[in-house]
């Protein structure tokens, strides 16, 4: 018999957008079997408009729909809230990713957001520079933007050193022309940033402070040959604002400044 399971989110508030990916990820976590009668369907309150969804939403929504159809499982996206249906299932080509197997998908109608990439190995330095040459053509004529693909590519470097995450791994750009802000997020559900760097030194005993040691200059986990240790404290050096989340840990960088905190939910990965 087949069983359909609804997931309802009511809003987009940060917080509750990833308790809500958590509890799904941890719900099904424990199925290690073929479940392909499970139909998984993604529903969205109608008072959600489009413009709400940010690149973190889009991206962690990613890492859990590929967790899903990795465990066979049928996933869909409701009519019920018909704009945000238009958006992500047409505007944003979220089927082509799995359906089609394709790792990036052109979103020609919204010219603000360089969409979702499923972050390969073989394609990261391209697609850093692809993001360069796109905000250069389209918002910042003549502008250095070395910092966004030099950052871009550390983030992605981060994924493949780091997180293990099997192709569970996921980057959206969006440049917001009302503030000026280029909103980068990217996601994985690998074993994340806290556990790779505890696992390096066993005298951390929480994923805040894993977090970081991470971001201090020169530290490096020694994963690769490559790894000079020079990643996260080069992603957010230049950001007004940023959030690393992994596990138990969150880091929160504002206004300069750097705090940790415990949380009481567990992101899988980061």
């Amino acid at each position: 018999m087949k069983r359909e399971t609804k997931i309802v989110f009511q809003n987009t508030e940060r917080s509750y957008w990833l308790e809500t990916i958590t509890k799904v990820h941890n719900e099904y976590n424990c199925h290690s079997g073929v479940i392909s009668t499970h139909d998984i369907v993604f529903d969205f309150d109608t008072a959600i408009a489009p413009d709400k969804i940010k690149p973190f939403h889009l991206v962690t929504l990613a890492c859990l729909i590929h967790f899903l159809i990795d465990l066979k499982m049928n996933v869909f996206i409701s009519k019920n809230n018909q704009d945000v249906f238009q958006y992500i299932y047409k505007d944003l080509g979220f089927s082509e990713y799995w359906r089609g197997g394709k790792n990036y998908v052109e979103a020609p109608t919204h010219e603000s957001v360089f969409n979702l990439w499923r972050i390969t190995e073989p394609e990261k330095d391209l697609y850093a520079k692809r993001v360069e040459e796109y905000l250069r053509r389209t918002y910042f004529t003549n502008k250095d933007l070395s910092v966004v693909s030099v950052g871009l590519v550390e983030a992605y470097y981060n994924v493949f050193d780091h997180a293990h995450a099997k192709g569970n791994a996921f980057s959206l750009i969006q440049y917001d022309k009302e503030t000026s802000i280029l909103h980068v997020a990217v996601s994985d559900f690998g074993i994340g940033i806290a556990q790779s760097v505890s696992d390096f030194d066993k005298d951390i005993t929480n994923d805040k402070d894993a977090i970081l040691k991470a971001l201090e200059d020169n530290f490096t986990v020694k994963s690769t040959d490559r790894n000079k240790g020079m990643g996260l404290s080069i992603i957010i050096a230049p950001a007004k604002e940023a959030r690393i989340f992994s596990h138990n840990g969150l880091v929160y960088k504002h206004d300069g400044i750097i705090e940790g905190f415990y949380c009481e939910m567990s992101f899988p990965g980061h």
